[in-house]
Parts: C-alpha cells; structure tokens; sequence
C-alpha cells in the first residue's frame, strides 16, 4: 500500500519543479515515472524514514537491471537524491530524522568498464527488420517495418515517432526529413524544434515510402504517421479513432512482434537512436559532419552525442593500429586562414584555450 503522504509529498516537488524550475510538462510526465518506483519501493514507509527500508532503494533499482537500462537506473537515483535534497529543505522538521548522509550515499551505479554493455541497433539489423517476411494482409505488421526502418533513418525518440503527423514527414524533397515541431503535434523531448533529416541509405528509405504512400492516401495531413490499426474478424484496417497518449509503450510492445518476425533478439526503440548516432558517428570525417550529426538528433551539445556512439573492442582495435597510416590532421583552408590572422598574442591565448577545451 503506498504512503498517501508520499504520493503528495511527490505532487508537491513536481509542482515545484513546473511552476519554480520551469520544466515542461513532458519533462514532469517522466518524473512522474521515475517516482513510481520511489513510491512502490518506500511502500507504507513515511520518506521521513526511509533510511531504514531495506532492502535500499540503491539495490531495488539493481534488482531492475533485466528490465531496465543503465541510463534509466542512473535517473531514478538522481531524481530520488534531488527530491529528498529538496525535502530536507523545504520539510525540514518533518524530515529532521532522515540523515544527511543517507541522501548523500544515493549515487547512480557506475558502468563496468570490464564488460560494458553495448547495446544498439546496427544498419544489419535495421535492414533485416525491414525486410522481415510479413503476410501482406498484416497492416500492422507492415507499419511496424516501416517504423523500424524510420527509426534508424531518424535517430528519433520513440515519443517524437509516435506522435509524428503525416505532414511532418517529407520524403519528396532532395533530402528527406522530418519536422519535429511541438505545434504540428510531436511531444519532443522539453519542446525542442527541428527538423530532423535522414540517412540516405536507400532500401530502408525504400520500405518508408511504401508505407508513407499508403498511410496519406488514406489518412488526413495531421494523423499520425504511425497509424493505429483496428483488428476485426481478423482482419485489420486503419483505425480513425484518437489514438491515446502512450503510444511510445505501443511501439515497444510491437517491436517485440517485429523482432520475432525476423528472428532477432529484442531492443527498444531507444536503441534505434544509439543506433542511428553510432552509425552516423562512424561515418563523420570532420568536425563539421559531426556537428551537424548532433544537431540532427537535436542535442544540447556534442558531449552528449559522444554518449550514444558505441565502438566495439574489435573495431577499436583496428583502428587504433590503423592510426599510424593516417596522415598528420592539417587545418582546413578557412582556420588555417583564420589562424595566420591572429597575433603571437591571440595565438598564444588560442592555443591555451584549446588545450583547455581537449582536456574536459
């Protein structure tokens, strides 16, 4: 039975953090989630003693480790320490006996580096799901192929995919992409807008414009791209009804269909993303190229792109004995140019910057 005044004591911080810290209401919408687990952990405990709840809240969240990512442990334990720095504060009397250093243990758990985890949908893998072999009359099942392939082609969080309308989706211009815009509709991780372009890779581009033709023939500009489908006497058809608010929980169970169909072993749809960064990743010569990779998956900043690429230890193998092969990096034409203009001075002050800038 959870704590009444633990649910409220959650409704109270979130509503701090939505009318004091400004966050979106998506942002509050995942809090909420991440708290789930804060709540059915304390159980009928006050969280003003939940120091004495074993096991700890750190090993509840271990134990969740078959059904939940690293990234997805690391925030409910940055979430749980936030709220309680902020009850101690706030509630101090209430929650005078909860020891300081109680809330200071509650830190994320750390990687194994021996054995990391490598987890991401490869292009192999994205063009077997696209090709799985599907029964033509299974709508379904065709619009789960296409939101593979469009997975790997976007980078998108599934979210963002799901709430997608079809005239966010531009397949006929030079260079595909799709509009993530919060106005058209697309819940975007804290209301970010972008349009996202996609991979030219042509046959998974191939099996999204079947499914793009057959879904705006027979849909309205503002319906989702990933349609809902009706299932009647066995037979499917498009469903025109509002589709609900948790589609993203839709997709994933529909993976897991796709994943049989072409006999691989199941990820998320987030793993699509890692996917799509570590390929891309791959594939950048410059800086330039990287940059506008990270743009495209509407990062903050490159340092959080470098969390998704993934190099496997075989292949970090081989390039690393291919360095000495490599010619010497030289500046391209524009800062080199840019460099002769500075003087000694400013140079000087360059150079200091830079290493400053290498060593974070």
């Amino acid at each position: 039975m959870i704590n009444r005044e633990n649910y409220l004591f959650i409704k109270e911080y979130l509503t701090f953090l939505e009318e004091d810290k400004h966050r979106s209401p998506e942002t509050i919408g995942r809090y909420w989630s991440w708290f789930h687990h804060l709540l059915v952990w304390a159980d009928e405990t006050s969280f003003a003693r939940v120091h004495t709840v074993n096991p700890s809240f750190a090993k509840y969240v271990d134990n969740l480790k078959p059904t939940l990512a690293l990234e997805s442990q690391k925030k409910l334990i940055e979430t749980a320490r936030a709220f309680f720095e902020w009850a101690k504060m706030c509630h101090s009397k209430k929650f005078e006996k909860l020891p300081p250093y109680w809330i200071f243990k509650l830190t994320p758990p750390k990687v194994n580096l021996d054995n990391p985890v490598i987890e991401f949908v490869s292009l192999d893998e994205a063009r077997t799901l696209a090709s799985a072999p599907v029964d033509p009359e299974n709508m379904a099942l065709l619009r789960d192929r296409a939101a593979a392939a469009m997975l790997f082609l976007s980078g998108a969080r599934a979210h963002a995919f799901t709430t997608l309308p079809i005239q966010a989706v531009h397949l006929d211009e030079e260079f595909p992409y799709i509009s993530q815009w919060p106005e058209l509709g697309v819940c975007t991780k804290n209301g970010k807008r972008a349009n996202t372009f996609l991979l030219n890779i042509p046959e998974l581009l191939t099996v999204v414009r079947d499914w793009d033709q057959f879904v705006r023939s027979n849909c309205q500009p503002d319906y989702p791209w990933y349609a809902p489908i009706d299932q009647q006497w066995g037979r499917q058809g498009l469903s025109h009804q509002t589709p609900g608010a948790n589609r993203n929980h839709s997709l994933n169970r529909r993976m897991h269909l796709l994943y049989q169909a072409a006999s691989l072993p199941y990820q998320s749809p987030h793993k699509f993303r890692h996917g799509y960064a570590t390929y891309g990743l791959g594939h950048c010569r410059n800086m330039l190229e990287y940059k506008s990779l990270s743009i495209n998956l509407m990062h903050a900043s490159t340092a959080i792109t470098d969390r998704y690429s993934h190099v496997e230890e075989q292949n970090r193998a081989v390039i690393l004995a291919s360095l000495v092969n490599n010619p010497v990096n030289q500046p391209d034409d524009e800062l080199r140019t840019y460099l002769e203009s500075l003087s000694k001075a400013d140079l000087k002050r360059s150079m200091v910057y830079a290493i400053d800038l290498l060593s974070r």
